[in-house]
C-alpha cells in the first residue's frame, strides 16, 4: 500500500515538474518575443509595439536564470582571471 502511494506521489511530483518547466520555457518565449518585437521596425516604418523594454529584459533574464541559463563572459581562454593593473605611479593623464 506505501509503496503505490509513494509511486503516485512521485508521478504527481514529475507532473507538477513538467507544468512548472513549460510555463517558465512559455515566459521565456513570450518575453523574447516581446523584446523582439520592441526593437524590430517593418518597412512600413511603424513599429508593432512601443514601450520601454527594461520590464521585459528583466523578465527575460529572470526566466533565462530560472531554467539554469548563464547569460555573461567567461574568463579568458586559459581559465586565468583578468590582472589588475596598478596605475597609481602612472604621471599620463589629468594633473
Amino acid at each position: 500500500m506505501a509503496e503505490k502511494e509513494s509511486k503516485v506521489q512521485e508521478q504527481e511530483e514529475q507532473e507538477d515538474n513538467r507544468v512548472e518547466t513549460i510555463v517558465k520555457v512559455a515566459v521565456l518565449v513570450w518575453s523574447a518575443s516581446m523584446l523582439t518585437l520592441s526593437y524590430w521596425e517593418p518597412p512600413s516604418g511603424k513599429k508593432i509595439v512601443d514601450f520601454d523594454p527594461t520590464f521585459i529584459a528583466s523578465i527575460f533574464s529572470g526566466s533565462l536564470a530560472a531554467l539554469g541559463v548563464q547569460t555573461g563572459k567567461k574568463k579568458n581562454g586559459n581559465g586565468n582571471a583578468p590582472k589588475i593593473v596598478d596605475n597609481s605611479k602612472n604621471k599620463v593623464g589629468i594633473k
